[in-house]
């Protein structure tokens, strides 16, 4: 499945530079997806803007189904829900 997302400025950078030293793309947003509990991960009413950094990446169906249920039963968006979980991901990588 192809997801595209806005991220903020913050989510970005940590994540590219996460891909310099642990690779593909799509694979480290469907890890964070998939390994993160969507249910409680903390929402920070992120909302990036049209001129935030965007990337398409290619994941799971499981991956892109949960976020999609989570994102409706939280009434959030995906963006909003996928920023956060990608933010707190990151965040357990890089400590």
């Amino acid at each position: 499945m192809r997801l595209f997302l806005r991220l903020t400025r913050e989510v970005n950078d940590l994540l590219r530079d996460a891909l310099r030293y642990r690779g593909d793309l799509s694979r480290q947003v469907d890890d964070a997806l998939v390994s993160t509990d969507l249910t409680k991960v903390e929402l920070s009413g992120i909302s990036p803007g049209r001129s935030a950094p965007a990337l398409t990446a290619m994941i799971s169906g499981r991956a892109n189904a949960r976020l999609r249920i989570v994102a409706k039963q939280r009434e959030c968006s995906v963006t909003a829900l996928a920023n956060c979980a990608l933010q707190q991901w990151l965040g357990r990588k890089n400590a």
